[in-house]
Formats: C-alpha cells, sequence, structure tokens
C-alpha cells in the first residue's frame, strides 16, 4: 500500500467489519485541548466530600485511595425484575448493575502518571468486583471500560473507570466469541494468538506477559490491541506478573499516544468472556483524535486517517521517551 496516496479496505479480523485506510485524507491528527469537565470541583460528585454514602459500596485505603460507588445514573438496574419479550418487537428488561471505580481522590490525576504499582491496585479492584457481581442473579457478562475526556464520553473529568453487569451476552463480545470459536474451530488455534505472530509489520510493544500491536484494519487512528500471551479468557485468571504487565503495556501506550498527538480523549476497553476457553482476552486503547460520521453509522465502516504501520513506526521512536 501506497502510504501517501492509497486507499485500502480492510477487514478486521476481530469483527469482520470494515475499515477504509485513507492516508491522504489527514497527515496527522489534530492535537485536542487537555479535558476541562468538573473544573469547578465543588460541584464534581466523586470529589470525596461530594460522594454520596448510599452510593459507596467499597473502598482501598484510610483514607480512602481508591473508591467504588453505585452509578447514581444507571443504564441498568438490579431492582428491575428481569424479563424478555419475542416476537417482532422483542426485548429483555433493563436489569443489571452499574458500578464506578473512581481511581484517585484527586480530581486531576493522569493516568500515565500513576505508578505501576497504583494500576495494579485499580486492576485488584476491578476484578474484584467482576468476580461480585458474576456472583449476581441472572449476570452473565461483565463489562469494564474507561472513558477519558469528553470526546470519549466522559460526563465527569474526575478520573474513573465503569463496570456494567449484564444479563445477557450481546451486541460487540457476542460477534466477537462467534469468530473465535469459528475461527478454532477452522484452524484448530487461537484467532489472537495468531494475529500476535501475524501482525509482525504492526507490532507496538512487548513486554513478558503481554503484546501489544496495531490492528491490520484499525477502525480507530492510533488504535492498539493488547493481548496476554498466555491463553486465558478473563482478568480474573491473571497472575501478579500479568497484572504487572498490563499495567506497565497500559501506562506506556496512554504516554506514547500522549507524545505522539498530545492531550487527547481515549477510551480502555477490556474484552472477555468468564469461562469460555475459545475466548482469548484482550483490551484495546482507542485515541479519540477524529469523530464517528456518516459512514460509521451507516456502514458500521470505520474510516482510519493513518496508515495502522506509520503508527507502529512513530509508536516506537518515541517509546524510550514514555
Amino acid at each position: 500500500m501506497d502510504q501517501e496516496n492509497d486507499s485500502e479496505i480492510r477487514r478486521d479480523y476481530r469483527t469482520g467489519f470494515f475499515s477504509i485506510i485513507v492516508p491522504g485524507r489527514s497527515k496527522r491528527p489534530h492535537e485536542l485541548e487537555e479535558d476541562k469537565a468538573n473544573e469547578n470541583l465543588a460541584e464534581c460528585p466523586f470529589e470525596p466530600q461530594n460522594i454520596l454514602e448510599n452510593l459507596k459500596i467499597m473502598h482501598v485505603g484510610e483514607p480512602w485511595k481508591i473508591m467504588v460507588i453505585k452509578n447514581k445514573f444507571p443504564e441498568l438496574n438490579g431492582n428491575t425484575p428481569l424479563m424478555e419479550r419475542g416476537g417482532f418487537f422483542s426485548s429483555i428488561s433493563g436489569y443489571g448493575y452499574n458500578e464506578i471505580v473512581i481511581e484517585s481522590p484527586d480530581h486531576g490525576a493522569k493516568f500515565e502518571n500513576m505508578s505501576i504499582e497504583q494500576l495494579n491496585g485499580w486492576l485488584d479492584v476491578l476484578i474484584e468486583r467482576e468476580q461480585q457481581l458474576y456472583l449476581r442473579k441472572y449476570i452473565k457478562y461483565v463489562q469494564i471500560f474507561r472513558n477519558y475526556g469528553v470526546d470519549a464520553g466522559a460526563s465527569i473529568g474526575h478520573p474513573h473507570t465503569q463496570i456494567m453487569a449484564w444479563p445477557i451476552v450481546i451486541g460487540n463480545i457476542k460477534r466477537r466469541l462467534r469468530i473465535a470459536v469459528d475461527y478454532k474451530s477452522k484452524n484448530n488455534s487461537c484467532l489472537y494468538e495468531d494475529a500476535v505472530k501475524k501482525e509482525t509489520a504492526r507490532n507496538l510493544y512487548s513486554n513478558s506477559t503481554f503484546d501489544a500491536v496495531a490492528p491490520f484494519a484499525s477502525r480507530i487512528t492510533a488504535e492498539s490491541l493488547i493481548i496476554p500471551k498466555r491463553h486465558i479468557n478473563s482478568m480474573i485468571e491473571m497472575t501478579q506478573e500479568e497484572k504487572t504487565g498490563l499495567s506497565d503495556m497500559l501506562k506506556r501506550i496512554v504516554s506514547v499516544n500522549k507524545l505522539l498527538f498530545g492531550a487527547q480523549s481515549y477510551n480502555i476497553l477490556f474484552y472477555e468472556l468468564k469461562d469460555q476457553p475459545d475466548f482469548h482476552m484482550h483490551v484495546e486503547v482507542l485515541p479519540r483524535l477524529s469523530t464517528l460520521a456518516g459512514v460509521e453509522l451507516g456502514q458500521n465502516v470505520f474510516v482510519n486517517t493513518v496508515v495502522p504501520e506509520q503508527y507502529a513506526a512513530e509508536f516506537k521512536s518515541k517509546l524510550s521517551g514514555a
């Protein structure tokens, strides 16, 4: 592919969806301003003095270093009776749970500046909450994601991670599971382990327990895919060494992206499925350097203006400074 002129439609091996790689449309994504959400700390609901007692679930440290609360405005509610309706207008009631992990009492704390010890503590809390939510009646899937910045969907600037517990496996995770199972049945090997072997032109970084690549059909500019070297289904299975490896990966990727593109909104998405032997846990970091528009929403085809191979090369050039 001519990285200066030619566009290319690439198929994503994870989802089966397509991305248009269009290197000529943007030589470099514009730098976004640092997120300014909730600069008025007196109104921030995640400041220690503002957290409502009836929302608190657990905390780490005295005074607390990490706090877990119920989402005051949940999409899913554990008090909703679980009911399903079939037919043309099929639906399922909004049963489930929404929790928020407040990563620090410091409103201005930056993920990339947290120590490995702090990030390991954050992972420990995510895993503990995941385990507890899987014990709840009817829960089939626990989803974890971190939105940073307004362009990534974060309405509150205070650093936090969200957890949603679902009564059904639907959407993206169901599609990825089906594709992984189909791949295993046809090739007798793991899709994600094979991806690491084949993505050599787009390798970003490796440590003792994880590999990171810029996927061949990256949907988002500077997208990264983080894959554990060991075949595990969920974070619940991670060893202490693997927790440290994942913390190292996430910290480096967020730091390098900031060196490359300046302050930016981004999403960290965890893909894991407990007790699914053919599914290989993975994590994605998605900088939000452009806005989803008609092509993405109308066709479910993503437009990426930076060739993944180019991003991988630039990433490695900045790695020593992260």
